[in-house]
């Protein structure tokens, strides 16, 4: 009798161990996310308050998905870097992304320099994005939030979503 349920009891007692392991990646996951956005929201404040730091809040166009997206940037010159706020804005769609430009006045206006792309939105909660450029951006005007497909190729037209200007 006992040889009969023996598949079902080792299944069972593997779902067990599962999710005794899923709880325990759960516990330590968690925590550390929370550790991770209350430095980038200390990292956000300290830059704040540095005099060379430039900031705006987001301008949001006639796209009725970004209604009801709130937050602003900052950008210091002297460190090449920034901080992104961002609350209420929703996932892309599948298949697309959300690609931040930043626009500098020593360079065209058709060659804006990408600073971030973000694959999933902020949900309700206010989320805190560092911005770092892979060329220098000594004199940044305006950053554009863009809806792109996720296949490169495909972006003759980014969808501008959210823009900040200096």
């Amino acid at each position: 009798m006992l040889e009969k349920y023996k598949y079902a009891l080792l299944t069972v007692a593997l779902l067990i161990l599962l999710i005794a392991a899923l709880q325990t990646v759960y516990r330590w996951w968690v925590p550390n996310q929370s550790v991770l956005a209350e430095d980038n929201a200390q990292a956000y404040a300290e830059l704040k308050k540095t005099p060379t730091t430039k900031g705006g809040n987001w301008l949001r166009t006639l796209n009725s998905e970004v209604q009801a997206v709130q937050g602003d940037l900052l950008w210091n010159g002297e460190t090449e870097s920034g901080m992104m706020r961002l609350v209420n804005l929703p996932n892309p769609q599948a298949g697309y992304q959300y690609h931040i430009w930043a626009y500098d006045s020593h360079r065209p206006a058709d060659q804006p320099i990408s600073i971030a792309v973000l694959d999933r939105g902020s949900g309700q909660q206010e989320w805190f994005v560092p911005l770092t450029a892979s060329e220098l951006i000594p004199n940044p005007y305006k950053f554009e939030l863009t809806l792109e497909p996720v296949d490169a190729q495909q972006t003759a037209n980014p969808l501008v979503l959210l823009m900040v200007q200096f």
